[in-house]
């Protein structure tokens, strides 16, 4: 499993985030059909075997939680949820990010219609910790900024603010 997860994270090193990074000034979108998402990674992420690892971030907008919940408690849900497809009906967008040890990302995504929630999955080596997080997006008109701290072996956090 740990070699498959490092094979999925070079691999994605490859593809070109679907989120562009984020340019100050260009003014484009409302913040309302943004989200604007800030990604902070411990210098010690994903360590294993004394030495630190890219990880690979699934980010789904979800119209509902409850496929999402589900997978996270199967025994292969969380293999599924990495593979950063549309499991159900309920996803309507699906957003894969590779993140270095240490690296800070900062990028503006499309808000998708009828999204409300974001489910996160990620591809630590060390399974068994959190590495699934479920947050509600703001209703509000001008909404906050996506927070994801990565810590060394699981997600530390995530939270609008």
């Amino acid at each position: 499993m740990h070699k498959y997860n490092l094979v999925i994270a070079v691999m994605a090193g490859c593809l070109t985030a679907a989120c562009s990074p984020q340019v100050r000034g260009e003014g484009e979108g409302s913040g309302s059909t943004m989200i604007r998402l800030r990604v902070q990674a411990d210098p010690q992420l994903n360590r294993y075997e004394k030495t630190s690892h890219a990880l690979m971030l699934c980010l789904y907008q979800l119209r509902e939680p409850e496929g999402f919940r589900l997978l996270v408690q199967a025994r292969d849900g969380l293999p599924r949820l990495l593979e950063c497809g549309r499991f159900d009906a309920s996803v309507v967008s699906v957003r894969q990010i590779v993140v270095q040890p240490g690296q800070t990302v900062s990028q503006t995504c499309d808000k998708a219609e009828g999204a409300r929630y974001i489910g996160l999955a990620t591809g630590y080596y060390q399974q068994g910790k959190k590495a699934t997080e479920l947050v509600l997006l703001p209703t509000e008109s001008m909404g906050g900024r996506l927070r994801v701290d990565l810590g060394a072996q699981e997600i530390a956090g995530a939270r609008v603010e």
